[in-house]
């Protein structure tokens, strides 16, 4: 693969956009967008009366979330129809009769497209900057936030130019994109939701509460004879892996992980922190029984204090992994079928 043959193809597709109208415009209400709402959620905190520390790492959060999926949404425009859309235009011909090679074509058009992506991330990145200086997140977390969204639109980009070679219609690669990004999203919640019906089981809890007859003021007595429960539980352990592809657990995932910052983590909030810790939780094995002690005088309240931190081994990189391996594929497929002399074309292609 030849680098400046990439460049071409990546110059001459950033050009047709940078002249576009369009996306100047895109690039300049996104920005507006941003503005009205960090700016409007600042003054709403303001004027409910919130602390600072309780205010910015959800801010932070809100913001990363809604930069992803506005980031999800545009990601698609920028690639789903740059080989069809090419075809029905009569110019992907052109640069096939060139020197370049399909595969040179392909990735010139996804360097293309990424960068147009992430010139929407340099937009956002300002805002992020300064909610972290302020305490809303660690920039330990930040660096991890901006690889996740970063790779994220790649992946993105990846899939709608693989969609965009496989399929005649522009309109159609793109509403192909914008499912497998819904599926990302919201099928695999959808989907382990829906696989709890195959992970039910039991669960045994013995319970010894305090036997008041025996008892006194100095010490208390268990009762001999537990109360036993068996109740339905759900074994999350065996289907949260389906959560894996979604980049908003993996933005969750990151933030359970962050380093504590200046601001004390037991007065402020995260929602993205929530999620990975909620995540973290699903992983933990569900015991088939259960002994609860709610007598004796050595009980003691345990962790009232402390923040809860995840217990399992990071997953975020295998977020990046799955997204990597599916955009690896599609640039593998586009390129595939660009490859010249055709020898078959689907109905209503043309050539030139």
């Amino acid at each position: 693969m030849s680098w400046t043959a990439v460049r071409t193809v990546a110059v001459l597709e950033l050009r047709q956009r940078v002249r576009s109208t369009r996306w100047r415009v895109m690039l300049v209400v996104w920005g507006v967008v941003l503005v009205l709402l960090c700016g409007g959620l600042t003054a709403l905190a303001g004027m409910s009366g919130g602390r600072h520390e309780e205010v910015v790492p959800i801010l932070y959060d809100l913001t990363l979330g809604f930069v992803l999926g506005i980031g999800l949404i545009v990601a698609p425009t920028l690639s789903a129809t740059s080989i069809n859309g090419d075809r029905a235009d009569a110019t992907l011909a052109l640069l096939q009769a060139t020197a370049l090679r399909s595969h040179e074509i392909v990735v010139g058009k996804l360097l293309a497209a990424w960068l147009a992506a992430l010139a929407f991330l340099a937009v956002a990145a300002p805002f992020l900057l300064v909610f972290t200086m302020t305490g809303g997140a660690s920039w330990t977390a930040l660096v991890g936030h901006l690889l996740i969204l970063a790779v994220s639109l790649g992946a993105v980009c990846a899939i709608g130019l693989g969609l965009s070679a496989a399929t005649a219609r522009p309109s159609a690669s793109a509403v192909l994109t914008y499912l497998v990004v819904t599926a990302l999203v919201i099928g695999t919640p959808i989907m382990m939701t829906l696989s709890t019906t195959a992970v039910h089981g039991k669960q045994r809890s013995i319970v010894y509460s305090t036997d008041y007859d025996e008892s006194t003021n100095n010490k208390q007595v268990c009762e001999k004879d537990p109360d036993i429960y068996t109740s339905d539980i759900v074994h999350w352990e065996r289907i949260w892996w389906m959560l894996v592809p979604n980049p908003f657990v993996a933005l969750g995932d990151v933030s359970a992980r962050a380093p504590v910052t200046d601001i004390d983590p037991r007065t402020s909030y995260s929602p993205l922190g929530a999620l990975g810790l909620g995540v973290d939780t699903m992983r933990t094995p569900q015991p088939a029984e259960v002994v609860s002690y709610y007598c004796g005088n050595d009980s003691h309240s345990t962790g009232d204090d402390d923040v809860r931190r995840p217990e399992h081994l990071v997953f975020w990189p295998a977020t990046l992994l799955v997204l990597g391996l599916l955009g690896a594929w599609s640039l593998v497929s586009a390129s595939r079928r660009l490859r010249t002399p055709v020898r078959t074309l689907a109905r209503g292609t043309r050539v030139a």
